[in-house]
């Protein structure tokens, strides 16, 4: 990241602090020392790079400049040549965070030259997900990837990574893009809404023109203008039964990203994009599938929150390093057992998390989510790991779903359900040999919503439809 930040932009701030605290500019050879300090180089070297005498820089420009920046950069910490680095990079990034975060309070401004849209998640404490970010900036600034989709379970850090992302390219290329907008969709929302949203961001003519015509608008002006569109939440106005819907969303990827631009849309969603867009044709995207925090990453959050032991590595894998549902159980722990993970794993409760029930709320209870016989899987694997906490193999489970259901099964339609459910992160897989059967099974939480079925979505809904080979 610090190769990638902008001296001159470093310059510019530090030197509006420098004009506050002393009512004076930077000089020419304090300019020079600050930037040959900046790039690693001695007094020898910025004397033959400035014209300066290398006596002249080390004690009559830079021991009083170490001082000033001490009083005006230092924060009780003291700058010196080797130290200064770091200090600036803190300042930078403190001067965009004050930025986003003024951005937020009021929707939209400009953070350097680039205007914003929208509300960003406010990013806090952020645990792991280098590598994650690492590839995204990998994908988006060198290959050019005009759409990536990020999916996930609910409360797994899909919005919050996609911030970081952004908090981070501002940081290390300000001007990189001319508009970053960030839509966050809700169950009200459509992707009408979207474009109309867009137009008016762009501040486009759009007239009396059809839905393909705004599309080829909005197509138009991210392909002269660099721009990076977020869409958060894509699987609320997600209906995967509705032709129509998909037939729309299809038409709107298609539409932004057929032809090659600088600019990037991303999606986060629940529901993997290729099912909510995909009936005629095929458009070119990235997909992420973002998983829990690795365990290091979890167990620095646990730390930080008060708990310790070795029972953290069991709580991680209890909950599979989600950290909305870690942050949910530490809490409780915490209030309610002493900060004792031991304590609490005695009763052998599984606490379910908000984002995480009410992503299953939706899954069973709303239309165009989980059909019936996808229901009746998950159903299934519940009750039998209750049993015994071993995987399910495949062949199990097909006589076992036979066996509960009373009627012949469609192998080809049990192996589509099974890939939509894993896909979508709603069961897991066991594969250890190439030759070996495929066994499933259930996080933890997914299994104690479908057992404990808090609002009557799971067994009510599913027991009303009857299967049929139709069913998706």
């Amino acid at each position: 990241m610090d190769s990638d930040v902008n001296l001159d932009k470093v310059l510019e701030i530090l030197e509006e602090r420098v004009l506050q605290y002393t009512g004076r500019y930077l000089t020419e050879a304090e300019i020079a020392v600050i930037k040959g300090s900046w790039n690693g180089k001695d007094y020898k070297e910025i004397a033959r790079d400035s014209g300066y005498t290398m006596q002249y820089l080390q004690a009559g420009v830079g021991s009083p400049l170490w001082t000033m920046l001490s009083k005006v950069i230092g924060e009780g910490v003291q700058v010196k040549k080797l130290t200064l680095k770091p200090i600036l990079l803190k300042v930078v990034k403190k001067d965009y965070l004050k930025k986003l975060k003024a951005l937020n309070q009021n929707d939209d401004g400009l953070v350097g030259k680039t205007i914003m849209y929208g509300e960003l998640p406010k990013v806090g404490l952020f645990y792991g997900r280098e590598k994650d970010i690492k590839d995204l900036k990998y994908q988006i600034n060198v290959l050019k990837q005009t759409c990536i989709a990020i999916t996930g379970v609910g409360g797994v850090g899909k919005s919050l990574l996609i911030a970081k992302l952004i908090e981070e390219m501002l940081l290390e290329k300000p001007d990189t893009y001319e508009y970053i907008i960030w839509n966050t969709l809700t169950r009200y929302s459509s992707v009408d809404e979207i474009v109309a949203k867009l137009i008016k961001n762009f501040n486009l003519n759009d007239g009396n023109k059809n839905f393909n015509e705004k599309i080829s608008l909005l197509s138009n002006h991210i392909n002269t203008h660099r721009c990076l569109i977020v869409l958060d939440g894509f699987e609320n106005i997600a209906n995967v039964k509705n032709f129509e819907q998909k037939l729309e969303s299809e038409d709107f990827f298609i539409g932004l990203t057929r032809e090659p631009h600088q600019s990037c849309i991303i999606v986060t969603s629940q529901v993997p994009l290729e099912e909510i867009t995909y009936v005629t044709k095929k458009f070119s995207f990235l997909s992420l599938r973002l998983e829990g925090l690795d365990e290091r990453s979890a167990i620095e959050m646990l730390y930080e929150k008060g708990l310790s032991g070795e029972e953290c590595k069991e709580l991680v894998e209890t909950y599979r390093g989600n950290p909305s549902e870690l942050e949910v159980v530490t809490d409780r722990i915490n209030r309610f057992f002493g900060g004792s993970i031991k304590n609490f794993f005695k009763y052998k409760s599984t606490v379910i998390g908000p984002r995480l029930q009410a992503m299953l709320n939706q899954q069973f209870g709303q239309a165009g989510f989980l059909n019936n016989l996808q229901k009746q899987i998950m159903i299934y694997l519940a009750e039998e790991i209750s049993k015994d906490s071993s995987f399910i193999p495949f062949s199990k489970l097909v006589d076992g779903l036979k066996e509960r259901l009373n009627l012949e099964l469609s192998i080809s339609e049990l192996i589509m359900a099974l890939e939509v459910l894993e896909q979508r992160s709603l069961v897991e897989t066991s594969k250890k040999f190439t030759k070996q059967e495929a066994s499933y099974s259930l996080e933890p939480v997914v299994k104690k919503y479908i057992l404990a079925d808090p609002l009557g979505l799971v067994y009510e809904q599913s027991s009303k439809t009857k299967i049929s080979n139709s069913s998706y």
